[in-house]
């Protein structure tokens, strides 16, 4: 059996680094841990790399942990209110054998929407146009070719569409407003959505946004009380979120045109301003 021998200096370097590990973890002050640690003049690279890693590795850990300390808390806080505005989402939709006819279709019964609206109170820049769009139109037709059967994409015509959104300012109109635009669309009308808001939620969001912060305090204070540990003063808050939670109806639907018919009803309801903050207290 053959015996390895180990150079003598090597196996005292080895020790002196062991040593000085040993002393630098002991220490209260993770500052201690620095690539300065004394080393006899000649030791190898590896024992100096590894030290320093392990020392690296170790301030990193103190920084983390103290990053995540503390008393972390969500608030959210809301407002009930009465909207004043509706908004409307609607358009035409028309198809035809050729895009020129499909387009001026289009065009007429959208020029008609728009007449009657800025007749009826409405203010051209509370009219936008959200979409235009034209598309081909294909039907599948099956056929016969060389003793197998196969489908067959044929272009049967296209569509355009054109989209509007329409803010209305007397929420009281609303109803009259919307049977107006059915009316003059006619049966290329396309109602896409009605939705209720306020049109300024500034004032409202300064209230919201109280109650989340109070609300925050509440909870790291509680959580605090339950946790036997005293709450120190804040050093962190930051809004993740201010939303007008407004209620909305969708719809879509073909109307014919007639003569007359049921005024439709509508109904706003309440809307609701929120706001949700983030909190981080110090731990006494």
């Amino acid at each position: 059996m053959h015996h390895v021998r180990f150079p003598r200096v090597f196996l005292g370097l080895a020790l002196v680094a062991v040593l000085a590990l040993a002393t630098a973890c002991s220490s209260d002050d993770p500052s201690t841990l620095s690539t300065s640690t004394n080393l006899p003049v000649g030791a190898p690279a590896g024992v100096v790399s590894g030290i320093d890693g392990l020392a690296r590795a170790s301030t990193g850990l103190t920084s983390v942990s103290s990053q995540q300390a503390g008393i972390w808390v969500n608030g959210v806080g809301t407002v009930v209110t009465e909207p004043n505005i509706t908004n409307l989402s609607l358009g035409v939709e028309a198809s035809a054998s050729t895009v020129t006819l499909a387009r001026n279709e289009a065009a007429t019964a959208m020029t008609a929407i728009v007449a009657f609206l800025t007749s009826n109170g409405v203010a051209e820049r509370d009219i936008r146009t959200q979409s235009f769009n034209i598309s081909p139109q294909y039907t599948f037709r099956e056929r016969l070719e060389d003793g197998f059967r196969t489908n067959e994409r044929v272009l049967t015509g296209y569509q355009v569409t054109n989209t509007v959104s329409v803010k209305v300012r007397e929420l009281d109109q609303t109803g009259a407003i919307l049977d107006g635009v059915v009316k003059a669309g006619g049966d290329l009308i396309r109602i896409n959505g009605i939705s209720f808001t306020v049109d300024d939620p500034s004032p409202l969001k300064v209230q919201a946004r109280e109650l989340a912060v109070q609300e925050a305090m509440k909870k790291a204070q509680e959580l605090a009380t339950l946790a036997g540990v005293g709450l120190g003063q804040l050093i962190f808050i930051s809004e993740t979120s201010s939303t007008p939670i407004f209620n909305q109806v969708e719809a879509r639907g073909d109307f014919a045109l007639a003569a007359s018919f049921a005024a439709t009803p509508i109904s706003a309801g309440e809307t609701q301003i929120q706001v949700s903050v983030q909190a981080v207290f110090a731990i006494q």
